[in-house]
């Protein structure tokens, strides 16, 4: 058994869970499926410390391999914003809403898996 390191630098927000990151996964994107048209760029991102996995909601996300490099995209501030109206309207519809969650904006998240 080996281990495979990764980086991904996203835009999104983190999501504290309860549950394990993959189950509440798999209720996020039945929730999210009726509004593809409100919240298009929006998905899930599972990544963390090997079995203890971190759960975000996210637009755009880039996976970086261990000895590379990336960069950010070169996103509008309109795009930005379109972002940030489609991740409130996820967090409402997954009953986010009352929790305090930090702000949107662009994550470095390290995952070993």
């Amino acid at each position: 058994m080996g281990y495979y390191h990764s980086t991904y630098f996203a835009y999104g927000v983190h999501i504290p869970t309860d549950s394990s990151a993959w189950e509440e996964e798999e209720r996020i994107t039945e929730v999210l499926k009726p509004l593809k048209d409100r919240c298009p760029d929006v998905r899930t991102l599972s990544a963390g410390d090997y079995d203890r996995n971190m759960l975000f909601l996210v637009t755009e996300s880039t996976e970086i391999d261990l000895g590379d490099y990336g960069r950010t995209s070169s996103a509008t501030a309109e795009q930005h914003a379109a972002w940030d109206a489609q991740l409130a309207a996820a967090v409402e519809a997954l009953g986010y809403g009352d929790r305090r969650l930090e702000a949107a904006g662009w994550l470095c998240v390290p995952d070993l898996s």
